[in-house]
């Protein structure tokens, strides 16, 4: 799918939007470098100052689907392809999804509140301007069973075996969102039990900006 989008954007501009639908395997196994080979010849974005992103983009890729008649390959399963002309339909499926995960309470509150739902952490702020959108989210996640930890699969980077828990940092550009005055970051929880998380915000140098810990309950 994404050497097919490739032919279509090559030479073009490409705005890069996070995904709202949670997906642990999807997550963790994502290679940070899938878009940079498969977007050669193309110019990427990201939707920092939204409007004129999305005035200057040709085209925006996603790994969310709504039915549109901007949506260029509905062939697709797991990457989409729309012309900038979409940008209303999705941010209607991100207002719909923010609407939905702050209907219930946080499971703590700081700069940003955390909300636990749909097998995924939903870190909100409203209002939010760009100011506020975090450099690097990380999440600690304690298994009930460290087996866990220790699985063949999980790259030796994401393994901290000696600590007892697994740690995740990724950037905003890549799993959240600005619309609306609203900032939403969603990330996905493992497949396995897990008996405590920790999440907060990095700035730079490593700092930690804010942090809360949510127990297995």
């Amino acid at each position: 799918e994404l050497g097919s989008i490739r032919e279509t954007t090559r030479g073009k501009v490409v705005l890069l939007l996070a995904s709202v639908k949670p997906d642990w395997s999807r997550w963790v196994n994502h290679s940070r470098h899938e878009r940079m080979y498969y977007f050669a010849g193309s110019v990427l974005t990201q939707p920092h100052g939204m409007e004129a992103a999305v005035r200057a983009a040709d085209f925006l890729f996603t790994r969310d689907r709504v039915e549109s008649d901007a949506l260029l390959t509905p062939g697709n399963e797991q990457v989409f392809l729309y012309d900038s002309s979409g940008m209303d339909d999705l941010v209607e499926l991100y207002r719909t999804t923010y609407q939905r995960v702050v209907s219930g309470e946080p499971v703590a509150r700081s700069y940003y509140d955390v909300y636990l739902g749909d097998g995924a952490l939903f870190h909100v702020r409203d209002p939010c301007v760009r100011e506020d959108v975090p450099l690097r989210v990380f999440v600690e996640i304690t298994p009930e069973d460290p087996k866990h930890l220790h699985r063949g699969g999980l790259p030796r980077w994401r393994r901290r075996n000696e600590n007892g828990f697994e740690m995740l940092r990724h950037a905003f550009r890549r799993y959240g969102v600005l619309f609306e005055g609203k900032c939403m970051v969603v990330l996905p929880l493992p497949d396995y039990p897990v008996s405590g998380i920790r999440t907060g915000q990095e700035g730079g140098a490593g700092r930690v900006l804010w942090e809360v810990e949510i127990p297995a309950r």
